[in-house]
C-alpha cells in the first residue's frame, strides 16, 4: 500500500517526538514546611498535535528528582517522566587560550626581569671590585700612591652616582616583578577555576505528552527542594487599659535554592515531613542483676529525692487559673487555613516574593484581637522581678505554633519572649515581660534554733523567718501571684512544718502543691502596700545532719 506525502509526514511526526523548550513556565506556587519545600511550575502553550517532550531544564541542586510530578488540563495524556542529573562540558577554549598566552608572555617577562637583576647585580660587583683594587693598592705600594684629589673625587662621584643608578633599576625591577607575579596567579587562578567548572552537573526533567488535537494545554510541574524552610514569629501587642491583647502571628519564610519566588500563591504547612511517616519498631529489652557499687556521692534514696525535688520545683511555678471568664471569638485575617488529618496549611491571601537570597521574608498569616485576663507574676526567691502575663483562648482555626514573641506593652516595646504549642480551641498565657511598677521582695527575716526534748532524746527546731513586702504603685487595681516553696523531707526523721501562714487545705487565696510549692493570689488595690510573712521549720534530731539547704 503507498501513502500519501502528507500522510507520511504525520506519520514521522508521530514517530520523532519533538523537544521543547520550556522557558516561559514560571513558578506559580510553593508549600513550604520546616525543612522544604514543594514547587508548582505552571506552563501553558499551544501545541500541535503528535508527541511532545517538554524539557524543564535546570532545576535547583537540591531538587529532589523522584519527587517530579505533573498535572495539567487540555487534550493530551502524559506519557513519561525522566528526570535525571547530567554531566555538561562547558567549553571555553577561546578565552582559555587567550589566559595560557597571557601566562606564557608574563613568565617570560618575568623571566627577563630576573635576568636583568643579575646583570645588575654583576655591575654592582664590578664597581666594588674596583674601588677594593685601587684602595689596596693604594695601601700597600711600596712607593706612595698618587694622591690627585681632583681625580678621586671625580671617580668616588662617578661610583656613587653608578650604585645609585643600579639601585634604581633594582627597585624598579621589583615592583615590575611584583605586578608581574600578582598578575600570572590572577591568570592561574581563573585557569583553575575554570578547569573545575568545564565540568557542571545540571538536574533536568523531560515531560513526554502526545497531544491528541492541537490547541492549548496548561500543565503544572511540581518537584521537592531541600532546605526552605519557615518558622513562626509573633508581635503581641497588650492593652492593659482596654483590656485587650492583638496577636498578629507572621511566618518567616527563608530560602536558597537557586531560584527566585516571584509573585507566587505560598502556602506554609505544618507537617514534618522530614521525621518519616511509619512508627519505629521495637526491640528486645534485656535486662540483667546488677552488681553493687559503692558510691562516692550522695546515697541512691537522696540522689532520688533530689531529682525529685528538681523536677518539682520545674513544675511549681505552673498554676492553672480557674476564673473561667468566656473569651470572645478571635478574627481571622490574612490567611486560610485548611486542616488535615496531620497538619494544618496555611494558605496566603496573596501573592508572595521570597529570593533565593537566604535572607528573611517576612509573611503575615493572621492578626487576632482579643480580650484578655491580666496577671501579675512574682518568683522573688528567684528574681527580684514582677512579670506580666496575659490569659486568652484560641478559638480561631488557626495552631499556634511554638515561636519567638516581640512583646509590646501600651505601645512600648518591652521584651523578647516565646509561646508556646496552642492548638485551636484552647486557653493559653502569653507573657509579657517585667512591670517595675509592681515590687515583691523577699526579705530574711532571722534564723534560729531551739531545742527540746528531755533525757537525751532532744528535737532541734530551726526557724526560717521571712516575709514578702508587696507594692502596686499603679493607678488601676490588679491581680497578683506570688510563688515561694518549703523543703522536701526525704527521712521519716526529719520533718518540715510550714507555721505561717496557716495551711489546712486549698483556698482561693493560698494553694500547696504536691511537690510544697505555696502559690499566694492577691487582689491589690492601687497604690497598695502589704507585708505577708512566710515561716517554717525544720525539726529532727539532736545530732542529725541536713543536706540540700
Amino acid at each position: 500500500m503507498r501513502y500519501s506525502p502528507a500522510v507520511l509526514a504525520l506519520f514521522l511526526v508521530r514517530l520523532c517526538a519533538q523537544t521543547l523548550s520550556t522557558d516561559t513556565a514560571k513558578i506559580s506556587e510553593v508549600t513550604v514546611y520546616s525543612d522544604r519545600a514543594e514547587v508548582v511550575k505552571h506552563l501553558e502553550g499551544n501545541l500541535q498535535a503528535g508527541e511532545h517532550v517538554l524539557n524543564f531544564d535546570n532545576l535547583p541542586g537540591s531538587a529532589d528528582l523522584s519527587s517530579v510530578r505533573v498535572q495539567g488540563k487540555g487534550d493530551f495524556a502524559l506519557i513519561d517522566i525522566k528526570a535525571e542529573t547530567i554531566q555538561t562540558t562547558d567549553t571555553a577554549d577561546t578565552r582559555l587560550k587567550e589566559l595560557e598566552d597571557k601566562k606564557e608572555e608574563l613568565s617570560k617577562q618575568l623571566k627577563e626581569l630576573n635576568m636583568s637583576d643579575a646583570r645588575i647585580n654583576n655591575r654592582k660587583a664590578a664597581l666594588e671590585k674596583i674601588l677594593t683594587r685601587l684602595t689596596t693598592t693604594a695601601a700597600t705600594a711600596t712607593a706612595p700612591a698618587e694622591m690627585d684629589t681632583a681625580k678621586w673625587s671625580s671617580y668616588l662621584q662617578f661610583h656613587n652616582e653608578s650604585l645609585e643608578k643600579c639601585d634604581k633599576e633594582i627597585f624598579a625591577n621589583a615592583q615590575t616583578t611584583l605586578g608581574v607575579t600578582k598578575e600570572i596567579n590572577r591568570i592561574v587562578r581563573e585557569i583553575e577555576n575554570m578547569n573545575v567548572q568545564r565540568v557542571k552537573y545540571r538536574n533536568t526533567a523531560k515531560i513526554k505528552i502526545d497531544v491528541k488535537k492541537s490547541g492549548v494545554i496548561q500543565l503544572d510541574v511540581s518537584y521537592i527542594v531541600h532546605g526552605p524552610s519557615w518558622r513562626p514569629s509573633y508581635d503581641v501587642r497588650a492593652n492593659t487599659v482596654q483590656g485587650n491583647l492583638e496577636l498578629t502571628y507572621n511566618a518567616e519564610v527563608r530560602q536558597s535554592t537557586g531560584e527566585d519566588w516571584k509573585g507566587v500563591a505560598l502556602k506554609l504547612s505544618t507537617a514534618q515531613p522530614g521525621i518519616g511517616g511509619r512508627e519505629p519498631h521495637l526491640s528486645p529489652w534485656f535486662i540483667n542483676k546488677q552488681q553493687p557499687i559503692v558510691a562516692l556521692g550522695a546515697s541512691a534514696p537522696m540522689a532520688k529525692g533530689l531529682a525529685r525535688r528538681q523536677d518539682q520545683m520545674m513544675n511549681a511555678y505552673v498554676a492553672a487559673d480557674e476564673s473561667g471568664k468566656d473569651l470572645s471569638e478571635m478574627s481571622v485575617a490574612g490567611a486560610t487555613v485548611v486542616t488535615g488529618a496531620t497538619a494544618e496549611t496555611f494558605i496566603i491571601d496573596r501573592t508572595t516574593d521570597v529570593l533565593s537570597d537566604n535572607k528573611v521574608a517576612k509573611v503575615n498569616i493572621t492578626k487576632q484581637n482579643f480580650p484578655t485576663v491580666y496577671r501579675y507574676s512574682s518568683v522573688a526567691k528567684l528574681s527580684p522581678h514582677v512579670y506580666l502575663k496575659a490569659k486568652a483562648k484560641n478559638k480561631s482555626d488557626f495552631t499556634l505554633l511554638p515561636g519567638q514573641t516581640s512583646i509590646f506593652l501600651d505601645g512600648a516595646f518591652v521584651a523578647n519572649a516565646s509561646l508556646d504549642l496552642v492548638p485551636a480551641g484552647q486557653e493559653f498565657w502569653t507573657y509579657l515581660g517585667v512591670d517595675p511598677s509592681v515590687k515583691v521582695e523577699r526579705k530574711e527575716l532571722g534564723r534560729r534554733e531551739e531545742t527540746s526534748g528531755i533525757f537525751g532524746k532532744k528535737t532541734v527546731r530551726t526557724v526560717y523567718d521571712n516575709v514578702f513586702k508587696i507594692k502596686n504603685s499603679k493607678s488601676t487595681a490588679i491581680e497578683l501571684v506570688v510563688w515561694d516553696q518549703i523543703p522536701i523531707s526525704d527521712h521519716e526523721d526529719i520533718k518540715v512544718v510550714l507555721e505561717e501562714p496557716k495551711h489546712e487545705k486549698d483556698s482561693e487565696n493560698l494553694k500547696m502543691s504536691d511537690g510544697k510549692s505555696l502559690e499566694w493570689r492577691f487582689n491589690l488595690k492601687p497604690d497598695e502596700k502589704k507585708d505577708v510573712p512566710f515561716r517554717f521549720a525544720i525539726e529532727r534530731p539532736e545530732g542529725t545532719l541536713i543536706q540540700g539547704l
